[in-house]
């Protein structure tokens, strides 16, 4: 028995792959984690210990800020303020730390090394957010 069989096929594609809406939201992601990752490094800054009382003291930590340097990426800069309180001198990688007594107490070394270890979940929240807003899971 011979016959033809007709198929007809009608593709209406759609959605963030082809309207390029993914790219979109990847740039949102990125943009989303880096300031997250900006917010909970200054919280550490915060938080460090900086004198022999375990506390975190004086102006450093009311200047702290997150800034953008560039779509997606985020630096926390710390007070610059002569007189006060100086970022490098406190880090410990001012000329002033070269021949003193006070090496510098680390914090953004510090901090960026634990950073990079709450990085992946940081990351993972922040796209966890994103998915719920388009019905993801």
């Amino acid at each position: 028995m011979s016959g033809v069989l007709k198929i007809e096929l009608k593709l209406d594609a759609s959605g963030p792959l082809i309207d390029g809406g993914a790219q979109e939201m990847v740039d949102t992601w990125v943009d989303n984690t880096s300031g997250a990752l900006a917010a909970a490094g200054v919280e550490m800054l915060r938080s460090w210990p900086m004198d022999r009382s375990k506390r975190a003291t004086g102006a450093f930590q009311d200047h702290l800020e997150p800034v953008r340097k560039s779509p997606g990426q985020m630096m926390v800069r710390g007070p610059q303020i002569k007189g006060e309180t100086w970022a490098p001198w406190l880090e410990g990688t001012s000329q002033r730390n070269q021949g003193g007594k006070f090496k510098g107490y680390h914090l953004f070394r510090k901090t960026r090394l634990a950073l990079s270890k709450v990085a992946p979940q940081i990351g993972q929240a922040e796209l966890d957010k994103l998915m719920a807003g388009i019905g993801g899971e």
